[in-house]
């Protein structure tokens, strides 16, 4: 099968780019618990590039095939009967430990890695079914408990800022968006969000602070990092929580008030999804997958798209993904 390999983690992105290489690998026969997917969707995340350079948490024996998340129907199954009551199912699956991932002809895993999707689901979307939108659940999960009344969400142009949104929306809960580009404070404007600001604008700490007490904004979603983390909650009102699921600025969370932290009761914390799903298996995450399926293909919230791409037409696609996040994901089709 045609795979999309990493032979080593290279830190700059140019050589991380210009070191993939299409190889021909073996096919896996599943065997067991194991079932084999026909990978027809594949998307680019953040994280995936974030591996490639070395810069993730999870660290794979090279060479392998790279991609975290995808889509594809079950082909063969061991005999395992869990197993075996997938085959012929259209899944989304993730890739873990120390496997080949989902940029690949054929992507084996097992049946607790794979959610079924209903027919409805596009392909497109399907292929980025298993991380964002269920990020975005889990953290909306975790202020639906605090019973916060205002939420700060940056990133907001973004994936998971667009289910964020809509989940907000749904509740009747207000949302501040903060965005790094004029054309994402009108696109999202557009979309009908009332509060949006630009975190490059001068003003941006004063116009922050005073809406956020406003709306009572005492939970943030960052997924950002750096110094940017303490400039939100020093500015949020008193027992406010922050959540990082993310880390784009490459830097540590930081400049955070020790005071504030100690007198005001603010307080920050990490999401890891792989938890999150642990800790809602079963009927639970069918529930959630359920509720968030009917969203996207109601056509209430979806994943952007920007391009749909050939294993080989990977180093062009690439760097059209890096250099334009905000515009949509690049998904591979490896049977194209």
């Amino acid at each position: 099968m045609k795979a999309l390999i990493i032979e080593e983690y290279q830190s700059n992105l140019s050589a991380m780019l210009k070191g993939m290489k299409i190889t021909e690998i073996e096919t896996p026969k599943p065997a067991g618990k194991q079932v084999l997917v026909k990978i027809d969707g594949s998307p680019c995340n953040p994280s995936d590039i974030a591996f490639m350079r070395g810069m993730y948490n999870i660290r794979k024996t090279l060479p392998k095939a790279a991609g975290f998340e995808g889509t594809g129907i079950v082909i063969e199954a061991g005999d395992d009967r869990e197993a075996q009551q997938l085959l012929g199912k259209r899944v989304c699956t993730f890739s873990h430990q120390d496997e080949n991932g989902t940029w690949a002809e054929f992507f084996l895993t097992e049946p607790t890695h794979c959610i079924v999707l209903k027919n409805e689901m596009p392909v497109e979307q399907a292929a980025c079914f298993y991380v964002n939108p269920f990020t975005a659940y889990g953290l909306f999960e975790i202020t639906l408990k605090r019973g916060d009344k205002g939420i700060v969400q940056n990133a907001a142009a973004g994936v998971v800022g667009a289910f964020v949104g809509k989940l907000a929306e749904k509740e009747g809960i207000p949302l501040l968006n903060i965005v790094r580009r004029p054309a994402h404070v009108e696109l999202l404007k557009s979309q009908g969000e009332k509060y949006v600001l630009n975190s490059r604008d001068k003003e941006f700490e004063s116009q922050f602070r005073e809406m956020a007490h406003a709306l009572n904004a005492t939970m943030a979603f960052d997924a950002v990092g750096g110094d940017h983390s303490g400039l939100l909650l020093n500015n949020m009102p008193s027992k406010s929580g922050l959540v990082l699921y993310g880390g784009l600025s490459g830097q540590n969370a930081s400049s955070f008030d020790v005071l504030d932290t100690i007198f005001k009761g603010k307080s920050f914390s990490g999401f890891n999804l792989g938890d999150w799903k642990r800790e809602n298996k079963g009927k639970r995450l069918s529930e959630v997958s359920e509720f968030l399926q009917d969203l996207i293909i109601r056509k209430e919230v979806e994943t952007k798209i920007q391009k749909v791409i050939k294993l080989e037409e990977a180093f062009e696609g690439l760097y059209q993904y890096i250099t334009n996040m905000s515009d949509g994901k690049v998904i591979f089709n490896p049977q194209a």
